[in-house]
């Protein structure tokens, strides 16, 4: 089975955020430069991961996204699935 791009970004995506689980919002930007993803398409990948429950986010300076979940209860079916 052969991933698709917005699949394995959001891998890479969330594989970030899990490492940095519990020390507060992540700015997309610094996602997007420290994994190579566009900026643009991590911006719907996150906004999708949102929705689903999995993502929070806060707004302002110190803004960003943050993993809801402890890493360990992130499904990675559930991802693969999804996207």
């Amino acid at each position: 089975m052969t991933l698709s791009k917005k699949t394995r970004y959001a891998i890479v995506a969330l594989t970030r955020l899990a490492r940095e689980y519990g020390k507060g919002p992540i700015q997309i930007r610094e996602i997007a430069v420290s994994e190579q993803i566009p900026q643009r398409f991590l911006e719907g990948i996150l906004l999708e991961l949102r929705k689903l429950g999995i993502l929070g986010s806060k707004l302002g300076k110190e803004g960003g996204y943050f993993l809801l979940k402890n890493p360990a209860d992130v499904k990675l079916s559930e991802i693969v699935r999804h996207f």
